[in-house]
């Protein structure tokens, strides 16, 4: 009857914890919970190992059992919950990819990955390559001209975005290199200029795939990743001068390391000249450089 019963009887499932390194190759697993010198090592834990949890009292050791049923005593410091564990991203759905060029990217009208849409009355280019989606618009504030730039990482490594060495150039009717503005002047403008658009950058056309070709229809409707916060950045000035408290650091792009999944977005502002016709604006992320086509209309 014994013998029955405890065939019955499923095992008990023991939690489990994982083995955590801070600053250290290994950690010892020891004969007896104090852990006194000289230590009586069973044998050493490896960084991210799993171990079963026999007994947890809370002190400074608990007692684990390895996969390969070694038993001992680990300090609790050095054990993290499996849940915490960070489970792998969700693969996100791609379209269609631009093909990088010796690391660059080109927006073209009708090219595969390159896309353009209207969001809060900003149009946005967008580009995705290799996983890596950038998206950009541009707006002339009457003082300087505001980007909106957001990065999307469905690619399987982390990429870095550095603000630092996106740049900013204009191509007509001069060539020359419009410096990026710093975002703490842009804070301290008594007119809130920083907020207003006069004019939004259109796509250039001379940035074309095919020239004298229908554009083929959309296929794939690129999700907008700008961030939402920015809308008030599109608003027009008032006949009077704004006057509502503007929190530019909140809304300024950030060095960020974005991981799979995961995405960052922000503003930044660069010289203006009232005069520009072709803008380029390059967004270096990962190993590869994603350079936009902007034209302003000119009026008659």
């Amino acid at each position: 009857m014994r013998a029955d019963e405890t065939s019955n009887v499923a095992p008990v499932a023991l939690p489990s914890a994982v083995v955590k390194c801070p600053g250290v190759t290994n950690i010892p697993l020891t004969a007896d919970p104090e852990q006194a010198l000289p230590l009586q090592v069973v044998r050493a834990l490896g960084c991210g190992e799993v171990v079963a949890v026999l007994s947890d009292t809370e002190g400074y050791t608990a007692r684990v059992r390895t996969n390969d049923g070694k038993d001992g005593y680990v300090a609790r410091m050095y054990l993290a919950e499996t849940a915490a564990i960070a489970p792998a991203p969700v693969a996100q759905h791609r379209g269609p990819e631009a093909k990088p060029v010796n690391g660059v990217v080109r927006w073209m009208a009708g090219a595969a990955g390159c896309d353009s849409f209207v969001s809060h009355g900003r149009h946005v280019e967008s580009i995705t390559a290799n996983g890596i989606t950038v998206q950009v618009s541009v707006q002339d504030t009457g003082w300087k001209y505001r980007a909106n730039i957001a990065i999307n990482n469905a690619a399987s490594a982390k990429v870095d975005v550095t603000p630092g060495i996106i740049t900013l150039d204009e191509l007509q009717p001069r060539m020359r290199m419009l410096p990026a503005a710093d975002e703490k002047l842009m804070a301290r403008t008594a007119t809130h200029q920083v907020l207003w658009t006069l004019t939004n950058a259109v796509p250039s056309p001379s940035a074309v795939e095919s020239r004298g070709q229908k554009q083929a229809q959309r296929e794939w409707v690129t999700p907008d990743y700008l961030n939402p916060r920015m809308t008030l950045a599109s608003a027009r000035p008032a006949a009077f001068e704004r006057t509502e408290t503007v929190d530019v650091d909140s809304i300024a792009l950030k060095y960020a390391t974005v991981e799979p999944g995961q995405k960052t977005a922000g503003v930044m502002w660069f010289a203006r000249d009232s005069g520009a016709r072709e803008l380029s604006m390059r967004v270096p992320v990962g190993d590869m450089v994603f350079d936009f086509a902007f034209a302003f209309e000119q009026k008659k």
